[in-house]
């Protein structure tokens, strides 16, 4: 059985968008990682939205906001 030149193409593309996905995920704070799941239930959410979107609400409930005092 031979595998045709296309599966393997397709076979690496999952790969390294699984890899990316992986590294996001390696990135991301502990209170983050909990958000994220919460967050990609919206619609149009994506992974690389809500990680930055978890982070600075992560920011704020915890005060280490780059704003804080200048309100």
């Amino acid at each position: 059985m031979m595998v045709s030149k296309k599966t393997i193409a397709a076979l690496l593309i999952c790969l390294v968008i699984t890899m990316a996905c992986v590294k996001r995920a390696e990135t991301l704070s502990n209170c983050a990682k909990q958000c994220m799941p919460v967050c990609l239930k919206e619609k149009g959410a994506t992974i690389d939205v809500c990680g930055k979107a978890c982070e600075k609400y992560c920011e704020q409930i915890s005060g280490n906001s780059k704003f804080k005092g200048k309100l």
